[in-house]
């Protein structure tokens, strides 16, 4: 009888259902693995990008955050709540926060295995011209003329965003993903209240970027009309680029330095890697980021409706993607999400 009840406590432990954060762990170490194996095979050092993320996040992003969720957490108090004494609500509820342990613990975790699968992620994807040289140019801007009445989508988008200002506009709103898409990682990893709907979140990132941006991304290795010219494809997109530059003597086109320092670090003369158009990331991070957001409310979801748009637009008119980068990003992004909360269901009972 105690032989059996000796061997029921492990299989007990084995039908438990998964954590959250342990199915984003078993999710990045499989990734880990790949990247390592491809080093190997690559000969190439297996140097993830981890604890300058980690810098990153400490020394700027984590302070960042916390003045955003405080000013508006205060703001919310004044106007909305309207408690006797505001101020002492404000720090008793900051307190509260601040002192849960169980928050914490596992905030940090997930957000540590968010980060080291960032490295890798990175790490992949500067790798793909090794593994796959840039092949699909070519076919995918014939793609993009054949859907779009027999023209370069942003030869159409002109009329309505071929101007300096409206340029630096889009330049703006994508580089302003980069800080949304860290805030939404920070507040999924961090919440208590939502734990199926913001897991779901973290594993739908993991599964899209590791898909979408590895190896989607090698299989069709492509480097965007902004190295068209560049890599030998024709002339086609000059004139785009052209217009970028002069647009840049009136106002700020703040691609044009990325682009720059992403193509030196192509022919190993800088530190920063990672040529890949297909599919558009950008897109496919932000359709995940709208999904998230209709989780918490609707309005927030139809804000980042209209950001992805205007992401889907930057893409096209920066140089970066091709249009039909962005269509297929969006359409990866949501078959992860569908996949990615099934998966969650799994953790909600352990959360």
């Amino acid at each position: 009888m105690s032989d059996i009840t000796t061997t029921s406590a492990p299989l007990r432990w084995l039908a438990l259902p998964p954590s959250r954060n342990g199915i984003l762990l078993a999710l990045t170490l499989c990734h880990a693995c790949v990247a390592l194996a491809v080093c190997l095979m690559l000969g190439q050092p297996f140097a993830i990008s981890t604890l300058s993320v980690l810098v990153m996040l400490g020394a700027t992003l984590i302070p960042t955050f916390l003045l955003v969720l405080l000013g508006a957490y205060f703001l919310r108090l004044a106007f909305h709540i309207r408690p006797v004494r505001p101020v002492q609500r404000f720090v008793r509820d900051i307190r509260c926060v601040a002192l849960d342990a169980h928050r914490l613990r596992t905030g940090l975790s997930a957000l540590l295995v968010m980060t080291v699968f960032t490295g890798c992620f990175s790490l992949m994807k500067s790798h793909i011209p090794l593994m796959q040289p840039f092949a699909w140019d070519t076919a995918f801007a014939e793609l993009d003329r054949l859907l779009h009445f027999g023209h370069d989508p942003y030869v159409l988008m002109q009329p309505l965003l071929g101007t300096p200002l409206a340029t630096t506009i889009l330049n703006a709103a994508y580089h302003f993903w980069f800080f949304l898409m860290y805030f939404l990682l920070f507040m999924a990893c961090f919440d208590k209240n939502n734990v199926a709907e913001s897991g779901a979140y973290l594993i739908a990132m993991i599964l899209t970027f590791s898909l979408g941006g590895n190896v989607l991304a090698t299989v069709f290795s492509s480097a965007g009309p902004v190295y068209y010219a560049e890599f030998g494809f024709g002339q086609d997109f000059v004139p785009l680029m052209d217009m970028l530059h002069r647009f840049n003597e009136v106002s700020p086109v703040w691609a044009l330095n990325v682009q720059e320092m992403l193509l030196a670090g192509h022919y190993g003369q800088g530190p920063v890697k990672g040529i890949s158009a297909m599919p558009s990331m950008h897109v496919a991070s932000t359709v995940m980021m709208t999904a998230y957001a209709f989780t918490w409310r609707r309005w927030a979801g139809w804000l980042m409706v209209g950001f992805t748009i205007l992401i889907q637009l930057g893409s096209v008119q920066l140089g970066w993607h091709y249009a039909i980068d962005g269509y297929f990003g969006a359409a990866l992004a949501l078959a992860c999400w569908w996949a990615a909360r099934r998966l969650a269901r799994l953790a909600a009972p352990a959360g």
